[in-house]
């Protein structure tokens, strides 16, 4: 697998960081775009990358704002709708790159709202989007007046830290890949900015009252131990989009991260297989 960075200059003149990465094989099958969860950043998604170069498809991995290498305030995101607009502008470097392939997408909890907002923004350009650990129902794993509070403040200290992520135990029962995360600099530790988790409510909000929007075909996969965001939004998604080709399916026992999890060879190879279907 040959990997890349590089960057673009969004609308607002902040840099945004990517990776590409590529198989070194001539045939090549499809794009996926990568679209990574809240704190995080692509290059923790290398090795899913390098499950799907095996099989042809060229990767791009993107830094959201205020994440990873990308510039902006750390962990800030006030407008779900942003990144979105950086996720289109990576989506036509990946065309303009490789003009004839079709376009898929997987994104991991806030990068799955990024990549359904995308999708609702732009209907008809992914052939499929596979999702992990989706929050469209965040705003249920805490009380209705944390949220309230939250919305508020939002608007008056929105770059404030009060939403307390919780322990890390959270993402993963892979203790090696917890000890990653927490050595990693490029991950943002610290609480919850206001204003971006009131952000993530309100794009969660938006998906769900579009789901009848969403056609394009979908896969849903959450974990039954997932105690960040509930598995009943992947539920609501399966039930609620107007896509006639959907799948669904809650891992007992399984936490947030589903492809860092201890069982994660299966979970890529059934995330694969499914990207592999609709090209």
């Amino acid at each position: 697998m040959i990997e890349g960075e590089n960057s673009f200059v969004n609308a607002d003149g902040i840099a945004i960081a990517y990776r590409a990465w590529r198989s070194e094989a001539k045939d090549k099958r499809g794009i996926v775009l990568i679209s990574h969860g809240l704190g995080e950043h692509s290059g923790r998604y290398r090795h899913v990358a390098a499950a799907l170069t095996e099989v042809g498809f060229v990767c791009y991995g993107i830094d959201h704002l205020g994440h990873g290498m990308s510039g902006g305030t750390r962990a800030y995101v006030p407008d779900g709708m942003l990144p979105v607009r950086d996720l289109d502008r990576l989506y036509q470097i990946a065309r303009s790159e490789n003009p004839n392939l079709p376009a898929l997408l997987f994104g991991h909890s806030m990068g799955s709202l990024i990549g359904l907002g995308f999708e609702l923004r732009f209907p008809g350009r992914l052939q499929g989007i596979a999702i992990t650990g989706s929050p469209v129902h965040g705003e249920y794993a805490k009380p209705a007046w944390l949220v309230s509070l939250c919305l508020w403040a939002a608007r008056h200290i929105p770059k404030v830290r009060l939403s307390p992520p919780g322990s890390p135990a959270v993402l993963t029962a892979d203790a090696e890949v917890l000890k990653e995360w927490l050595n990693d600099p490029l991950v943002d530790k610290g609480m919850w900015r206001v204003g971006t988790s009131a952000a993530l409510v309100r794009l969660g909000r938006e998906i769900c009252q579009k789901a009848e929007e969403i056609k394009t075909p979908l896969l849903l996969l959450h974990g039954s131990a997932d105690h960040l965001v509930p598995a009943s939004g992947s539920r609501f998604l399966a039930e609620n989009v107007a896509s006639d080709e959907v799948t669904v399916k809650v891992y007992d026992g399984l936490r947030h991260e589903l492809v860092n999890e201890t069982e994660r060879d299966e979970i890529i190879r059934t995330i694969r297989d499914w990207l592999l279907e609709r090209v």
